[in-house]
């Protein structure tokens, strides 16, 4: 399949805007994660909410996009906050043990938009 299967939306969140990740991310979608994921940490924003929740899967490719984006937001001593990620992009973020580089927070039942609000940081 030529066509990624990775599909990307901004939504309003409570610090603001959050990158929307839904379907899989594999090397066919690198470029569009990378511009979408620059596109947010380019402006001012230091709070950066991935919502992961329909993201069924990431390789290691999109896993090092991901880390690199968490990197440069560090550097302005941002964080990057990753919401509601499934099992299989769970462990793969156990295991190319990179999950210290973001926050992994889970929506509370009932939630269904994503607040960071209650996260202090």
């Amino acid at each position: 399949m030529a066509v990624s299967s990775l599909e990307v939306s901004i939504a309003p969140g409570a610090s603001g805007p959050v990158l929307v990740l839904a379907g899989e991310a594999d090397f066919t979608s690198i470029t569009r994660l990378d511009e979408a994921l620059t596109a947010q940490i380019s402006g001012q924003a230091v709070q950066l909410t991935i919502d992961a929740a329909n993201l069924r899967y990431a390789d290691s490719a999109s896993m090092r996009t991901l880390v690199m984006a968490a990197m440069k937001v560090r550097t302005r001593a941002g964080s990057v906050t990753l919401l509601d990620p499934q099992p299989p992009v769970a462990r793969m973020l156990d295991l190319l043990r990179i999950v210290e580089m973001f926050s992994i927070r889970r929506r509370a039942a009932g939630e269904t938009h994503p607040d960071t609000s209650a996260d202090s940081g």
